[in-house]
């Protein structure tokens, strides 16, 4: 899982400052920073359905039919009432300036999260171009479960105190200065998620391919494949030093 690995020891800041009334008072701060780029666990998948009728009932009634459809769908491949959750329902209505009609817009939005699973992101898809499912848009993304995460930090932050620890070692020996002791140390940290957003007729514009163990998508996802998240984790020491 871990496929790349970039551990910088570069120091980012570094700065030094004497106090006059205390020699002790000096120190030195650097950083050390560690970074990787990791298959993410999770998959994220949001379906918002929208529908509009110049009656407020007929809007809702036709919201309805349709996102029983998508629940339907997605129950056939495997999904449940406690995996298929209602995260927004909405109703709201406006009015024509050019004939002074009022307009209705009804729409729900479902959300599924679940292991990362070559076999069942396919098979989402597949579903939803089969079933013939309109006014529906559907919005992806990934993310690393709260276990991995904890755990490729983990490491990170070990790297970083390692790094951290080499450059105060390289600006002592250069700068012809003494560790004294650690005064402080604070951590810093960065992720990147990825997310793309479809809408189901794009989907319907190409053949579902056939590839080996890379995760590819049907139709107009099999142009993407899900990218790997990349993590950070900066460390500052805080030394101090003496001549």
């Amino acid at each position: 899982m871990y496929k790349t690995l970039l551990t910088f020891a570069t120091i980012l800041a570094t700065s030094l400052s004497y106090a006059q009334s205390n020699k002790n008072d000096n120190e030195i701060i650097v950083e050390g920073t560690s970074k990787i780029k990791i298959q993410p666990d999770i998959a994220i998948f949001t379906l918002t359905v929208e529908k509009t009728d110049s009656i407020e009932k007929k809007a809702i009634e036709k919201l309805n039919k349709e996102v029983d459809g998508i629940v339907k769908s997605l129950y056939k491949i495997g999904f449940t009432n406690t995996t298929v959750k209602i995260s927004d329902y909405t109703v709201s209505s406006s009015r024509n300036e050019d004939n002074d009609k009022k307009r209705y817009d009804a729409s729900n939005v479902l959300r599924l999260e679940f292991g990362l699973n070559t076999k069942l992101i396919n098979k989402i898809y597949e579903e939803v171009q089969l079933a013939g499912h309109e006014d529906l848009s559907i919005s992806f993304e990934t993310k690393l479960s709260d276990s991995l995460e904890k755990l490729t930090r983990t490491k990170l932050v070990e790297q970083s105190i390692v790094n951290a620890k080499d450059n105060a070692s390289n600006i002592s020996k250069a700068l012809n200065i003494k560790l004294l002791g650690i005064k402080q140390v604070s951590k810093n940290q960065e992720v990147f998620f990825e997310h793309s957003a479809y809408r189901v007729e794009d989907l319907k514009k190409a053949s579902v391919p056939q590839r080996n163990d890379r995760i590819m998508f049907p139709t107009a996802f099999d142009k993407f494949d899900v990218k790997e998240i990349e993590v950070e984790e900066r460390i500052t020491i805080v030394y101090r030093i003496s001549n």
